[in-house]
């Protein structure tokens, strides 16, 4: 082939790339990234066999030596190297589906930024890539503002074809300067205008994603813009100007913040700007076990995508004071911490280089440009360009100082390097366009060496073909084994999850063992079904017993699995306790079984603790274990001292009520009780008896308020059940609440008509009643009013 066919279909691929953005495929597990990551593996593997055999045939296209390129390929070795010293060396190398982040799909970033360099050798070309890029925004971007502004769209993820609004926010901050920079190339004001539109629309969606860390590093970003522009623009107006805007702006954002009290900050976006955001506030407890564990793997850290070990081993349970749900961070939230926390010092310097040769490239390029920027001439256009670069990656690496890199920010941050390595080569690269085979002649080389590069080129053109097939049909196994397999895996596992969800048990159970066949990656589909397991046990019982047995053995091997690539995994060793735990309860009526299987449950929540000494849930669990084999004391000692990590949570005390309730302790299940609603520990109840339970004690000790939220639970986990909705009624109506009452009622009449009898007899008898207190003189009020916890008013009667 051609050198122009060559660089037509890698630029052609490098463009194709960009698409994957739109890819959701529901039909996969975690969608949203598996989606995009392995049709961009498949892609960029054979992108790979076009480039070798491209630079091969033609050597004069092979990437110029570069610091920045040696620098993006030491801290890939480092992630590598750290892989096999790390614990656990599939997840470093493979990663998972939930982040797909492991050195094989990090590694294809690094293809294509090869490509990249290899393909783009213009302006033009660079152009055409930059549009492709920012025109993909714009329409990820006008998703939402044109969907989610229509009702029946509303309730929809507006930001599904992304994910995570994190994510989505470091896409456009990309895309945002992208548009800066083919702005100030434009020479046409038609150009000029739609892309000022388009950064509109990309801004409108940037702040609707209301990313803390993204605005705070966009913003930032502008302001190092402002600051360059005014002590380097060549125009004193100009620098005047930048200045004063400058100035203007860090009077406003002081003024603003200064009024951090003020009860409009604190009900506005604004409040989320400030420490004080409960997301950022676990972050620094995350990043404080990172600094606590990191004197134990300075140089090589724990192999990357392990920092759920870091996290784990010094977890304080103060956490719970923020956020009761993701618990478990297997990412620090801070690319620096995780990196260095993961790939230790090695991986950090390595990392850390990579900017350091962008700042060496670009601040040369600066002086030689003449040290000043300007669109009066080229060499100021130059500059101003090399300004807007350094805005774009300060604004990038402050918002991954709250967050992770994702496949939209590291495709953003390998354009962003490609374009640097254009720059620094755009006197030296050569178009499309040059078809010469032959290598180099000098006119110094001799007949002999002449003819021997002759040869060669001759050598290359007869064997190029071969070559490609071979490459491509091992390409072909290579995706298939890698990228197909687990593709299928994912789809299967999905398919038998949702056949479970539906009832079908057996034939969800036989479609995950067809796709669990031993690919990298089914690691989290084997979770789905321990999740599903352990959350709904009784699904088993529509099954015979015998097969019942076998199913929970299957699921306890998937979990034991699990353990063995990671037994330091606190997550997977409590998954594992809890599948014995059921499995225990599935034979309670066997004392051997039922024996074998707690222990083990009691042995796999030990090593759990083991991991994750700080964290109360763990303990919860033991405790539970505990209850079950009937050893009471020990319950509850273990679920006291998890109260006594954090005597703030609820759910030490929810668990303690429910244990009393258990053992018919009345004294003791309403402290605990008690304890557990003042906490808000409500919403996290499942048990409907304990619920009734609780609204019966409650209303009899006079308390209806705690006794209403118990009757909202409770009536949230039945909402069709009209005896649970006419006793919330009167617990509505008790309590004053006139309009709540009768909407309840109504509902349930709904459901039941014979229930409008008793509604109406519980009205007449609640409407005497308050008529007789009030005709009461005042001393006798109180009197009465104690009295009524025990009268025929009650919900419990």
């Amino acid at each position: 082939m051609s050198a122009k066919t060559y660089l037509r279909i890698l630029r052609g691929g490098i463009i194709a790339s960009l698409l994957v953005v739109f890819f959701v495929f529901s039909n996969l597990l975690f969608p949203y990234i598996t989606s995009k990551q392995l049709p961009f593996n498949i892609l960029m593997e054979f992108l790979l066999v076009i480039w070798v055999v491209f630079i091969w045939r033609y050597p004069q296209y092979r990437p110029k030596k570069s610091y920045l390129t040696w620098g993006l390929i030491a801290y890939f070795l480092a992630i590598l190297v750290t892989s096999f010293t790390g614990v656990n060396f599939t997840l470093s190398f493979w990663g998972n589906a939930e982040r797909m982040l492991g050195f094989f799909s990090l590694i294809h970033y690094l293809i294509f930024y090869l490509v990249l360099i290899t393909a783009f050798r213009s302006w033009k070309e660079w152009r055409i890539l930059f549009m492709s890029s920012v025109i993909i925004a714009v329409i990820v971007s006008l998703r939402f503002l044109t969907l989610g502004t229509i009702p029946m769209f509303k309730h929809l993820d507006v930001y599904s074809t992304i994910g995570n609004t994190a994510y989505v926010s470091g896409y456009l901050i990309f895309n945002i300067f992208f548009s800066f920079i083919l702005w100030l190339r434009s020479e046409q004001k038609l150009w000029r205008w739609l892309y000022a539109i388009g950064v509109l629309i990309m801004l409108s969606e940037f702040w609707a994603a209301h990313t803390s860390g993204a605005i705070i590093g966009l913003f930032l970003s502008i302001l190092l813009l402002f600051l360059l522009l005014g002590f380097k623009h060549k125009r004193k107006l100009i620098r005047r100007w930048s200045v004063t805007v400058l100035l203007l702006a860090i009077i406003t954002v002081v003024a603003v913040f200064s009024q951090y009290q003020a009860v409009w900050f604190q009900h506005s976006f604004l409040k989320n700007l400030t420490p004080e955001k409960t997301t950022f506030q676990t972050r620094l407890i995350s990043w404080r076990s990172a600094a606590d564990d990191f004197q134990y793997h300075p140089w090589l850290g724990v192999g990357l995508g392990n920092y759920a070990i870091i996290f784990d081993k010094h977890f304080n349970s103060s956490f719970y004071n923020y956020a009761t749900s993701g618990t478990y961070f297997d990412r620090a939230h801070n690319n620096l911490i995780d990196i260095v926390s993961t790939t230790g010092l090695l991986g950090l310097i390595t990392y850390l280089s990579i900017f350091v040769a962008v700042l060496y490239y670009l601040f040369k390029r600066f002086k030689d440009n003449g040290a000043y920027a300007g669109t009066e001439d080229y060499q100021g256009r130059k500059n101003l360009e090399i300004i807007i670069i350094i805005a774009l990656l300060t604004a990038y690496f402050i918002q991954n100082l709250a967050v992770f890199d994702s496949l939209v920010t590291y495709v953003g941050l390998m354009l962003t390097f490609g374009f640097i390595y254009y720059l620094v080569n755009e006197g030296t690269l050569k178009s499309e366009g040059n078809e010469i085979i032959e290598q180099k002649i000098s006119s110094s080389d001799s007949l002999e060496e002449i003819s021997e590069k002759k040869y060669f080129c001759t050598l290359q053109a007869k064997w190029e073909w071969p070559v490609l097939i071979i490459l491509i049909l091992a390409t072909y196994l290579f995706a298939s084994q890698y990228n197909v397999k687990p593709w299928r895996m994912f789809t299967g596992s999905i398919q038998g999850y949702g056949d479970i969800i539906n009832g079908n048990f057996a034939g969800g159970l036989e479609a995950y063992q067809q796709a669990l066949i031993g690919t990298p990656l089914d690691h989290d589909a084997r979770v789905t079904l321990i999740n599903l397991v352990d959350s709904n046990a009784r699904i088993l019982k529509s099954l015979p017993k015998k097969q019942a047995g076998q199913d929970l053995d299957y699921v306890i091997s998937l979990a034991e699995k699990n353990v063995d690539l990671a037994p330091r995994d606190s997550l997977s060793q409590m998954q594992l306790a809890q599948t014995l735990e059921a499995a225990a309860r599935f034979n309670y009526q066997n004392p051997a079984k039922f024996k074998a299987y707690s222990d083990r449950a009691l042995q796999a929540i030990d090593r759990s603790i083991a991991a994750s000494p700080g964290r109360a849930t763990v303990y919860l669990a033991k405790a539970q274990i505990l209850l079950l084999g009937n050893k009471k004391d020990k319950a509850i000692q273990t679920a006291e001292y998890a109260v006594s990590l954090n005597p703030h949570y609820y759910a030490g005390y929810c668990r303690l009520a429910q244990f009393y309730a258990f053992w018919k302790d009345q004294v003791n299940m309403g402290r605990e009780l008690s304890s557990c609603f003042d906490r808000g520990g409500a919403s996290s109840i499942r048990s409907n008896l304990f619920l009734a339970n609780a609204v019966s004690y409650f209303a009899s000790q006079g308390n209806y308020e705690q006794a209403l939220i118990a009757g909202k639970r409770l009536q949230a986990l039945n909402p069709r059940n009209a005896q649970v909705l006419i006793n919330l009624a009167r617990l509505y109506l008790i309590t004053g609440h006139q309009n709540q009452a009768e909407l309840k009622a109504q509902e349930a009449i709904i459901i039941n008509p014979k229930l409008k009898t008793s509604w109406s007899s519980f009205q007449k008898s609640f409407t005497n009643l308050n008529k007789s207190l009030k005709a009461s003189s005042r001393p006798a009020h109180s009197s009465t009013t104690t009295n009524t916890s025990s009268s025929s008013t009650s919900p419990a009667s």
